[in-house]
């Protein structure tokens, strides 16, 4: 069977010579397939290395080989099959040398055009080059160290790993540690996560237990709250403390699932159990409605375990209800009264945020004077009067209001009494 050049499909860069077979049946190791020569149409079962032995008699044997195939169609095949081992080397990533003060400025293993000249050498730079091959250089190794920092160095910008890393104390250890081992390599990927994670896991236990011994004499009590990750992931987490110190028990991913108060007392009574119903005085979430439901639930099923809401929550609902009082739901209306001001200064003071925050130039002008307070832009700031990016209007608003004595003094009376909340959520959180 004659095949012409016209027929041919694009091949496959890394097996190119599919093209010349017809693939039958695919097997069930590998990559093999049954496959029908085109030439001879001969049947055959093998992966790609089978076809070019078939058709170019090279590489592994155990396969005849194909006598209808021509020298002309034989150096045409030889031809693409080398094209393609070229097309692979040329879009495969090129290793980059590791920088080094021993080398070159000119000197590169890359394919590029190098068109850098090559300097003069300074007496200097020879009695440099003369002291760095000294003795004291091969006592220090120092060249070996720099090539070791590149690597280090080039696995973190290759991985995208943060900076931070590097201040881990176990990151600086592990080196020491390596540094004393003849011949050490650091473990691979499946063992990271099998072998050494299982291991990490039973001592982190172990050193636990002690803790968890502490709740059969010293009680404990079940905290949960939720909260949701960069990615938006709602996560349920539940912790067990006491006078010991607290542990987490689980953290669950509640994403695409109703947070019924069923579900949130389902998850907290296996909690329940796994501590010991007899160890537990108490279950803490917040004030929500389905938390609500879910404390009556266990208290109903462990009378002897008390739900107490989240005094953060609480203090945090509280605050909400004194700087943003709604009017339609006031259920007292001395309280509404004497606390409605609030948030007509709550407005006024998240609109001057936003007017100079969601804007580079508004951004930059308070940058340039934020060691002078707001009050010291709006009148000092050349700046600001010439600023017409977004209109007179807004511009003036925003100056008047800040020039409002009445409004400093609404914020000081403001910050009086809800400063002291404040400081008993941060330091009940």
């Amino acid at each position: 069977m004659s095949t012409s050049d016209n027929d041919e499909p694009s091949p496959d860069d890394k097996a190119p010579l599919w093209i010349y077979v017809k693939k039958i049946e695919k097997q069930a190791r590998g990559g093999s397939w049954r496959f029908e020569c085109k030439f001879c149409s001969k049947t055959y079962v093998g992966s790609h290395s089978r076809v070019v032995t078939h058709l170019l008699q090279e590489g592994v044997k155990g396969i005849k080989r194909c006598l209808q195939v021509t020298p002309q169609q034989r150096d045409r095949m030889k031809k693409l099959v080398n094209d393609c081992k070229e097309r692979i080397k040329r879009a495969a990533p090129k290793t980059v040398p590791l920088p080094s003060s021993s080398k070159k400025a000119y000197e590169s293993s890359l394919d590029y055009d190098m068109s850098y000249k090559v300097p003069n050498v300074s007496e200097s730079d020879s009695k440099k080059r003369k002291w760095m091959s000294t003795p004291l250089k091969k006592v220090f190794n120092n060249e070996a160290r720099e090539q070791c920092d590149g690597e280090v160095a080039r696995m973190f910008y290759t991985s995208g790993l943060p900076f931070n890393l590097a201040r881990n104390p176990h990151y600086r250890k592990s080196y020491v540690r390596a540094s004393h081992i003849l011949g050490y390599v650091p473990p691979g990927y499946n063992a990271l996560r099998t072998t050494l994670l299982q291991k990490e896991r039973k001592n982190i236990e172990t050193h636990l237990q002690p803790l968890k011994d502490s709740w059969k004499h010293k009680v404990v009590s079940i905290c949960s709250d939720g909260w949701s990750y960069p990615q938006r992931r709602p996560i349920f987490n539940l912790i067990a403390a006491n006078e010991s110190g607290p542990m987490m028990l689980r953290e669950v991913n509640t994403q695409g699932e109703t947070k019924s108060g069923e579900m949130i007392a389902e998850m907290i009574i296996e909690c329940i159990k796994e501590a010991g119903h007899e160890n537990v005085v108490q279950v803490v979430t917040d004030n929500a409605s389905n938390c609500v439901k879910a404390g009556a639930l266990i208290s109903a099923k462990f009378p002897t375990i008390l739900w107490t809401p989240c005094v953060v929550h609480t203090l945090n609902l509280a605050l909400k209800s004194i700087c943003t009082p709604v009017h339609n739901q006031r259920s007292n209306e001395d309280v509404y009264d004497a606390c409605y001001w609030i948030k007509s200064v709550s407005e006024d003071v998240t609109w001057i945020k936003n007017f100079i925050m969601n804007h580079g130039m508004r951004l930059v002008m308070f940058t340039e004077h934020c060691d002078l307070q707001l009050l010291t832009i709006a009148s000092t700031s050349p700046k600001w009067d010439d600023y017409k990016e977004d209109g007179v209007e807004r511009a003036s608003a925003v100056k008047k209001k800040i020039l409002d004595e009445m409004l400093w003094d609404e914020l000081e009376y403001d910050l009086s009494f809800t400063l002291p909340i404040y400081s008993v959520i941060r330091a009940a959180d």
